[in-house]
């Protein structure tokens, strides 16, 4: 199995990077691929729960949904930290890392994609 992984530093609403995350993660689950998501910096924000954008698409229910389909997320856990973000604030199915396990998704997948600066 091919496996894709998706490296978000940004903001849920400030760009269009969660909206192509999104995009490639549910296409390459469609098709297949075992997908990894990564979450560093501000990109954490986009696994917060209840969230409730007003005229946007909801990126933590899109991404719910897609965990529930099998995307795996890991959110920088001095990132979390760096933000008071602490386990009840997040999303289920995702969980905190570290850069040294990002490390490991970057050997092992087929294709290592970045969002974000």
């Amino acid at each position: 199995m091919k496996t894709l992984t998706l490296f978000l530093t940004t903001t849920p609403y400030a760009y269009e990077n969660t909206h192509t995350a999104i995009q490639m993660a549910r296409a390459a689950l469609d098709k297949g691929y075992a997908v990894n998501l990564f979450a560093s910096a501000d990109g954490v924000h986009n696994f917060s729960r209840n969230q409730n954008p007003k005229g946007l698409p909801d990126a933590g229910k899109e991404f719910a949904e897609l965990i529930a389909r099998g995307l795996r997320v890991e959110l920088c856990g001095t990132c979390l930290n760096f933000r008071g973000i602490c386990a009840d604030d997040f999303l289920p199915g995702a969980e905190p890392s570290s850069m040294k396990r990002l490390f490991g998704l970057m050997k092992s997948s087929d294709v290592f994609i970045t969002l974000g600066s």
